[in-house]
């Protein structure tokens, strides 16, 4: 019988886990990045907002080349875009650091 401490069985990695993060100075009240999130699916979601950015920064591009009109709605999306997924990439890096830690 082996016993723990003299077994060179390797443990399995832990996910990183979220830790909380507010962001947006207008809406740090509404939206919260939450604890325990995976930080993976995290970083996934924060690069589909950031195509999202660049989805609007193209056609704000295109639209003001071009002297079409551009809505201020747009802008404050990309603000809002923009500051959801550096939050999410904060928290998980946050939570990645926590977890080398450990």
């Amino acid at each position: 019988m082996t016993h723990p401490e003299n077994s060179t069985a390797k443990h399995p990695a832990q996910q990183a886990r979220l830790v909380p993060v507010s962001f947006g100075p207008e809406y740090q009240d509404v939206f919260a990045v939450l604890p325990g999130g995976s930080a993976i699916e995290a970083l996934d979601i924060a690069a589909d907002l950031v195509d999202g950015v660049s989805q609007l920064c193209s056609r704000l591009d295109m639209a003001i080349n071009y002297g079409e009109t551009a809505y201020c709605s747009e802008i404050r999306a990309l603000r809002f875009l923009s500051d959801a997924s550096a939050a999410l990439v904060r928290s998980a890096k946050r939570g990645l650091q926590g977890s080398s830690e450990e």
